[in-house]
């Protein structure tokens, strides 16, 4: 499936295009959460919560840049924030 009918997919709650979404990204993102976090368990939290937010706001990706760096930047904030609430930056 192309990144085009995957993010098509997901914009319209297809659970098909958001489990091709998810195990094409989270590799790569849990090892950006891997930097935030103390263990193996918060990086995953933190990788999940960051999911949810990019299904949520997958339809206002523009299709300006690249859609990896778009989910990442979603990640990192989401790390900060988790962190921030902890209190543990």
């Amino acid at each position: 499936m192309s990144e085009e009918h995957v993010i098509a997919g997901c914009v319209a709650n297809d659970p098909i295009a958001q489990r091709e979404l998810y195990n094409q990204y989270s590799p790569k993102m849990l090892a950006v959460c891997y930097r935030f976090a103390q263990s193996r368990e918060d990086a995953e939290d933190m990788l999940q919560e960051a999911f949810i937010k990019v299904f949520m706001q997958v339809h206002s990706f523009q299709h300006k840049g690249a859609f990896e760096g778009w989910i990442r930047r979603i990640v990192v904030h989401t790390c900060i924030n988790i962190l921030k609430r902890n209190k543990r930056f």
